[in-house]
This record gives structure tokens, C-alpha cells and sequence, in this order.
């Protein structure tokens, strides 16, 4: 047996995918969404992971497994992302619909709620629009608007996806928005997650149309979302990478004081925005201890 504490990071990336959620389907706020599942242990409480912009279930499959030993572990595709369908044009209610759908669809009411990014602002929304539908919400690396600080999207003009002619060089193109450093074994896993074939070319999965759901804020000076939430009573936790290029520990401090019942802010040392793909086994670490507290 290897000693954990010995172990390669490759060797826990191997191991993680190893354990890989079940693929489940639903019909969501007017389209199919698919869903990963790892069922846990009989009768456990359920996490709801949901994932960032343009990313999909899979960036949680290094840290669902670990949490699937004490809990069930759901985390769907955002529509337009993932194996998710498309739309023909998208907003962000869109997104807070689909989070709702699947805890009915899933019959998971009351679970608790891990959102990343893109992610923990829509669950944020999710929570202040269907009140005791999430007993709690987790946000790791999220931040949101203000009149001061402005959330902004995508500047770029729209254009379609690029095709590639062939999988290394499509392995080989994956980053990781905003750029920051992560193990190659991870990038690589997360890089075959996002892709498909496609007349004989390889393409990512998510609908290049969904960029252009920030271009309306944008126009406006952004989105300010701290009076959407000012009335949101549920408990929250957030986690963030010290060296994060999206919350910074002046955001973190704002984020702390703009929502009525932020329990805790804990910031990870040395690590970055993408948490779950860069810095998983800190990030599992910090769940397991902030679920475990109940209060």
C-alpha cells in the first residue's frame, strides 16, 4: 500500500477517476440536463457541486469522490455547458432555474450547496429567489457586483469555436481561464472532459453562444448583484485562493459584509481561482470541515 503521504499527484488523479459519477439525465427549466452522481453512503445527505463558466461536472472529479464517503454527491452541466443541451440564446435566470430544476428533479430540497465562480454567484441567486430550497451554500473563489466594483463578463467580441484537426492538439490547446498554474495530469483529465468530436474534428463542448450571456451587463456598466442578495438569510461559507485573480482578499472582506450571514471566510494559502482542478486535495480538506459543522 502507498503511503499517502508519499503519493504523486498523478497517482491522486488516478485514483480519483477511478471513483466516477454516474451520468444521469433530466428534463430542466425547458431542456435536458445531465448530471453526475455518486451515490455515498445509504441515506446520506445530499451536496449539490455546481461548476464555473464554461466549465462542467467534471471539474469536481477530484473532489466528489472524497466527499462521496459521508455524503451523495450531484453536480450537474449548466445548459450550453458540459453534455448538457443547448439553447437558442441564454440569460442568467436561465441558470438559477436549472439549479432549482435539478434539486426537484433529483429530489434533493434542503441539501446543501457548493458553488465555484460562476457557479457560487448563480447558487447565490438560486438561494434568494427559492427560499428553503438550499439549507446552506458553500461559495469557493466566487465574487459578486457592486456599483464599486462592477462584475463583468466576457469583453470579447462573440466568434465561433475553433475546430482542431486532431486530440493532442486539442489536449494541448486547454487552459485554464484566468491562467494560473495546475498539474499537467490535471489539466490533461479536464481537457479530455471538455471535448468532442465533430465531423472528424475535435471541438469543446460548450455552446459558443454562451459567452454572449455577459454582453448585456457589460453594456451597462456590469452587474450588480449585492441589492439582488442584500436579503438572503441562509448561512454561507466562502472559500478562496489567496492568489486568486478574481477574489482578491479586499473582495473576499467586501463579499463577507455585503451578505447578512457569511459564517466564515477562509482563505487557502498559495493557491488560485480554480480550486477544484489546481488545488483539490487543500479544497476537499476545508469542505470536509466546514460540512461537519452544522450550526
Amino acid at each position: 500500500m502507498i503511503d499517502p503521504l508519499l503519493e504523486t499527484f498523478e497517482d491522486f488523479v488516478r485514483r480519483s477517476a477511478a471513483q466516477p459519477g454516474q451520468s444521469r439525465y433530466a428534463q430542466v427549466a425547458g431542456i435536458r440536463v445531465h448530471y453526475l452522481e455518486w451515490p455515498g453512503p445509504a441515506d446520506a445527505p445530499t451536496v449539490l457541486l455546481l461548476h464555473g463558466f464554461l466549465a462542467h461536472a467534471h471539474w469536481w472529479d477530484f473532489v466528489a469522490p472524497w466527499l462521496a464517503t459521508q455524503y451523495r454527491i450531484i453536480a450537474p452541466d449548466f445548459g450550453g455547458m458540459g453534455d448538457s443541451q443547448h439553447r437558442d440564446s441564454y440569460r442568467h435566470q436561465n441558470f438559477y432555474d436549472e439549479i432549482a430544476g435539478v434539486i426537484h428533479a433529483a429530489h434533493i430540497a434542503g441539501c446543501t450547496a457548493i458553488g465555484h465562480s460562476f457557479g457560487g454567484r448563480a447558487l447565490l441567486h438560486a438561494c434568494a429567489q427559492h427560499p428553503g430550497l438550499i439549507e446552506r451554500a458553500i461559495v469557493v473563489d466566487s465574487r459578486l457586483g457592486s456599483p464599486e466594483d462592477p462584475l463583468r463578463g466576457f469583453d470579447d467580441a462573440w466568434r465561433p469555436k475553433k475546430r482542431y484537426p486532431d486530440l493532442a492538439t486539442i489536449i494541448e490547446r486547454f487552459s485554464l481561464r484566468p491562467q494560473e498554474p495546475a498539474p499537467r495530469a490535471a489539466l490533461e483529465h479536464m481537457a479530455r472532459a471538455s471535448i468532442q468530436q465533430d465531423n472528424g474534428a475535435w471541438m469543446w463542448k460548450f455552446d459558443d453562444r454562451v459567452t454572449q450571456v455577459f454582453q448585456e451587463g457589460n453594456r451597462h456598466g456590469g452587474i450588480d448583484d449585492r441589492s439582488a442578495l442584500a436579503g438572503l438569510t441562509l448561512p454561507v461559507d466562502f472559500i478562496y485562493g489567496e492568489q486568486s485573480a478574481v477574489v482578491t482578499p479586499a473582495r473576499a472582506a467586501a463579499l463577507a459584509g455585503s451578505l447578512p450571514n457569511v459564517r466564515s471566510v477562509t482563505g487557502l494559502p498559495g493557491c488560485y481561482h480554480h480550486l477544484p482542478v489546481s488545488a483539490p486535495l487543500a479544497l476537499v480538506g476545508t469542505l470536509r470541515a466546514l460540512l461537519q459543522y452544522r450550526s
